[in-house]
């Protein structure tokens, strides 16, 4: 446990040793009073291209091999930049004097985090899609959600989450952190007890970001139509982000486009279904044509809903074609009385 009152004495720690204040669903980076949702930074590095930052190590790297005083200079200034440019850091790392003048510890310090980001971007894609792929993240109606933390069970992965490489390697699993308690000021008439802890490493973070974000049922999804990964918060229950879908037209975001998917499966693939989107459609061209008030279509409307739901449910039960065949043409006159 840390000291009670460190924080007067902590004027000398470095830069990279950074303070994280974990409260109940989001957490603070250092003296930035900005609120970040767990599991923002663990999404973003899922969908971050390190070949740019890691091109300007390289310059930076070949500069410093040639001994080249001319352009290793501007080659240091463009590898920081990169550096406060990467998820994570941007969030603390904003002064460009906070590292020094491009001595050896700080070059390798930046090429750390290349390797850093391709580890957690090739093991926490695989863990995230090994625990979750198997069960629908989207709740269908009726259906239960089965908690986060029984589904890394039931797929057997509940002994990996016991360390921050998820079990690739025992040399990155121990996170060296630092706790401490505060009681943080979110403004005049609100504070939140928060959990303080010290990281070095961006790994260690990233565990500790998902962990917790686990506990409070944020996690980093990947969307079902254009591959990205997107962040599901409690309650949310989506299988596509809502960013612009590719290709698309109309300029629909994901979760449009896959909303129209799901609808027109159900449609194709269930008569119930099927016969309350013919209904749908005839009775809604009658306003249009005038022959139906809008206030008679909409409680026509909800008691359709109301009898396609019931439909669903015992044609769900039904044992027999015939008992199926039965409630579909019950459902059909019901819809269609007037």
């Amino acid at each position: 446990m840390g000291v009670l009152g460190k924080d007067l004495f902590d004027i000398d720690r470095p830069r990279t040793h950074v303070k994280v204040q974990f409260g109940q669903n989001t957490y603070w980076v250092e003296h930035d009073p900005t609120p970040h949702p767990y599991g923002e930074v663990l999404t973003e590095l899922l969908n971050y291209d390190v070949a740019s930052y890691e091109h300007t190590i390289c310059v930076l790297e070949q500069a410093k091999e040639e001994k080249d005083d001319q352009t290793a200079p501007q080659a240091f200034m463009d590898a920081i930049k990169g550096l406060s440019s990467l998820p994570y850091f941007r969030l603390f790392l904003s002064d460009l004097r906070q590292l020094n003048d491009g001595g050896e510890k700080d070059a390798a310090y930046m090429r750390e985090q290349v390797s850093a980001i391709c580890f957690i971007r090739e093991r926490y894609s695989w863990f995230l899609t090994e625990a979750f792929q198997r069960k629908a993240f989207e709740k269908r109606k009726g259906q239960r959600k089965v908690p986060l933390a029984q589904q890394i069970y039931e797929n057997c992965l509940d002994a990996f989450v016991s360390g921050v490489s998820l079990g690739k390697s025992p040399d990155v699993d121990a996170p060296q952190v630092n706790i401490q308690y505060a009681v943080l000021e979110i403004d005049e008439e609100h504070h939140e007890l928060v959990e303080k802890l010290y990281f070095d490493r961006l790994e260690d973070f990233v565990y500790v970001e998902l962990m917790r974000g686990l506990q409070q049922g944020f996690v980093p999804k990947r969307c079902a139509n254009c591959g990205r990964w997107f962040l599901q918060t409690p309650g949310a229950s989506y299988n596509y982000c809502d960013q612009p879908a590719p290709n698309s037209e109309e300029g629909k975001t994901c979760r449009e486009v896959g909303s129209s998917k799901s609808f027109r499966a159900k449609v194709l693939n269930n008569e119930i279904w099927a016969i309350h989107q013919r209904a749908y459609k005839k009775y809604f061209a009658r306003t249009k044509k005038g022959t139906m008030t809008k206030p008679d279509f909409l409680a026509w409307e909800m008691e359709s809903e109301r009898l396609r739901d019931e439909a669903l449910s015992e044609y769900n039960r039904a044992k027999t074609e015939d008992e199926k065949a039965a409630i579909a043409e019950r459902l059909r006159e019901e819809l269609n009385r007037q």
